[in-house]
């Protein structure tokens, strides 16, 4: 068990100075955390500033901070090629690496010997599982998945697994999820190690549907760009699907929504097909519950406050796509 919570974290390393790399960098440093860059060579270390500080630039632009602040932001960034020197004095280790499982498993190894036995090492995988890169690690507990969405200094999700079977891990991963959200990130913690993780899992079944649509001469490309951008996808900023569901449902609420469209088209109507759906109708109802006691009341706890929540940015997204 890691004898450590998230408040000691005091310095990340980010391992490889790649476009995600790049970004997490930039993401740390403007939070105020002192950042190790590892690189493969020394010969990526100017295009690697050059990145880091474009990121900076555009979120000064968009007045998040002064555009004086980022010289100070840059200073707290030390550039090695080194794996010793990248690790030896953080707390947190911010894998970006190439997405080949022998390079982690090789760096890992690496790791093992000059990190603290404490810190922490976060794989920004995309598609590789925790459970095999950490396979050879001796101190496989400190190793958790944390798959960000590009780019990570922008997009909250970070998506956190766990090598399967490793109960050492759910410390470091728990960990992790606070530190990510003191810095604005939003965490969720999935309880399978599974190949693309949920949010691409979702992704994967949208483009299949786009895939089909296209290959049917239903529509243009642009046409489901627009379908999305103007459809779903501006519901989909404001909450999730479940949510958004909530909403549809009216008084009655998904419950209302899920039976409503569920019997509507079901093919099989004897009691017991209709009992099914109830009981899952009565179960989403309640995980839909609880999502709402948790969320702040400025972003809505009720049906009235969610609406108000969603069309009031609704109208901030409209705007500027200057459709309002």
């Amino acid at each position: 068990m890691l004898k450590m919570e998230a408040e000691d974290i005091k310095k990340i390393a980010v391992l490889g100075a790649g476009v995600v790399g790049n970004s997490w960098v930039a993401n740390f440093i403007w939070k105020g955390y002192p950042v190790n860059l590892w690189l493969y060579t020394g010969e990526e270390e100017e295009s690697a500033k050059q990145s880091i500080e474009k990121h900076l630039e555009g979120l000064a632009d968009n007045s998040i901070f002064r555009k004086e602040e980022i010289p100070q932001m840059l200073e707290l960034v030390t550039y090695t090629t080194y794996i010793e020197d990248a690790v030896k004095d953080v707390e947190f280790i911010q894998e970006a690496m190439i997405e080949d499982l022998e390079v982690k498993q090789k760096y890992l190894t690496e790791i093992d010997t000059y990190a603290k036995p404490e810190a922490i090492y976060a794989s920004s995988t995309s598609y590789l599982l925790i459970s095999e890169i950490a396979k050879f690690s001796n101190l496989s507990k400190r190793c958790i998945g944390a798959h960000p969405f590009n780019p990570p200094h922008l997009i909250p999700l970070v998506e956190i697994t766990i090598p399967e079977g490793n109960k050492g891990s759910v410390k470091s991963a728990e960990i992790a999820k606070e530190f990510y959200e003191s810095i604005g990130k939003v965490p969720i913690l999935l309880k399978k190690d599974v190949p693309g993780f949920v949010a691409n899992q979702i992704q994967k079944a949208v483009s299949e549907k786009c895939s089909e649509l296209l290959e049917n001469e239903v529509c243009t490309v642009e046409d489901i760009d627009k379908a999305v951008s103007f459809g779903p996808g501006l519901r989909w900023a404001t909450m999730g699907p479940y949510l958004i569901f909530q909403l549809g449902g009216g008084a009655d609420g998904i419950k209302g929504l899920t039976l409503h469209i569920g019997k509507a088209n079901l093919e099989d109507k004897s009691e017991e097909a209709v009992k099914e759906l109830e009981v899952y109708a009565d179960f989403i109802q309640g995980e839909v519950d609880k999502e709402m006691e948790n969320r702040s009341p400025e972003f809505g706890r009720t049906n009235e406050s969610l609406r108000m929540f969603r069309d009031k940015l609704l109208i901030k997204i409209l705007k500027e796509h200057k459709k309002i």
